[in-house]
């Protein structure tokens, strides 16, 4: 019995480990993609807009808008 328990607890602490290891690279891979956004962020920020006309002004206004709030840049 003794054996039977230890195999448990022996597997579950395996998929505690693989979900740890599984964790960490997901949230490598977040960072790296919010990264790659902040950059197209920043890309995007730093194009004029003042040759845009209607909706299109406004629909640039507002991206700039919500980047601006994403990273407190009131």
């Amino acid at each position: 019995m003794n054996r039977r328990l230890q195999d448990i607890r022996d597997l579950g602490h395996q998929r505690y480990e693989i979900m740890k290891e599984r964790v960490a690279e997901t949230k490598k891979f977040n960072e790296m993609q919010e990264a790659g956004q902040m950059e197209k962020d920043i890309e995007f920020l730093s194009k004029p807009i003042d040759h845009l006309q209607d909706d299109a002004l406004i629909l640039a206004q507002m991206r700039r808008q919500k980047i601006r709030e994403k990273y407190l840049f009131f």
